[in-house]
C-alpha cells in the first residue's frame, strides 16, 4: 500500500475544538467595532452640537454687550438732558406745588391756632426746597401769655421750626412779636 500516510497520533497532536472560542471572540471583535463606531457617531454628533452651542453663546455675548452699549449711551442721554431740563423742571414743579397748595387750608390754620385777642399783621410765605411752606409773621396780642399760647397752638396744628423773634411794645401796650415757622402742606 503506498498511498498517502496518515498521521493518526493523537497524542502528539491533540485536535482540539476551537470553533466556539474563534466564533465568540470574532462576536466579540464585532461588538467593539460596532461600538466604537456608535461612540464615534456620538462624538462627531455632540461635537457639532457644542460648536453650534459655542457659536449661539458668542452671538449672544456679542447681542449683550451691545444692548449694554446701547444702555449706557441711553443713560448717558438721558442724564444730559435731565442736566439740560433741570431748570426748567424745576420751575414747572414750583408751579405746580404753588397751584396746588391750599392757601385756606394755611389761613384756617393759622386762624384756629390765634388766640382771641390776638391778630397776624403781616405774613411773608416762602416755598422751600423740600415742599413746606416758611412763614414770616408779624403777630400782635395783649400779653406774653397770649403769644405763648399762639406759639403752642402752632406747635400742635403741625407747625415746625416755631421761631419768636424781636419783640416790642406799641403805644397802646400791646406786644407787637415776630414769628417765623414752617408749615408742612398736606397734598
Amino acid at each position: 500500500m503506498n498511498g498517502p500516510v496518515l498521521n493518526l497520533n493523537v497524542a502528539t497532536r491533540p485536535l482540539r475544538n476551537r470553533r466556539l472560542y474563534l466564533a465568540a471572540a470574532r462576536g466579540l471583535g464585532g461588538l467593539v467595532i460596532v461600538l466604537a463606531v456608535l461612540s464615534a457617531f456620538l462624538i462627531l454628533k455632540d461635537g457639532r452640537a457644542l460648536a453650534r452651542l459655542k457659536k449661539d453663546m458668542a452671538e449672544t455675548e456679542r447681542v449683550q454687550s451691545a444692548a449694554q452699549k446701547d444702555q449706557r449711551n441711553l443713560k448717558a442721554d438721558v442724564d444730559r438732558e435731565e442736566k439740560l431740563s433741570k431748570t426748567r423742571i424745576e420751575l414747572v414743579n414750583g408751579i405746580i406745588a404753588r397751584k396746588m397748595f391750599s392757601w385756606t387750608g394755611l389761613f384756617t390754620e393759622l386762624e384756629m391756632a390765634l388766640p382771641g385777642p390776638s391778630y397776624i399783621t403781616g405774613l411773608i410765605p416762602s416755598f422751600t426746597a423740600d415742599g413746606t411752606v416758611a412763614l414770616d409773621m408779624r403777630v400782635t396780642s395783649r400779653s406774653l401769655d397770649d403769644l405763648m399760647a399762639f406759639t403752642t397752638a402752632l406747635n400742635a396744628r403741625g407747625f415746625k421750626n416755631i421761631k419768636v423773634g424781636a419783640e416790642q411794645r406799641s403805644e397802646d401796650g400791646r406786644l407787637l412779636s415776630e414769628i417765623s415757622a414752617t408749615y408742612e402742606r398736606p397734598l
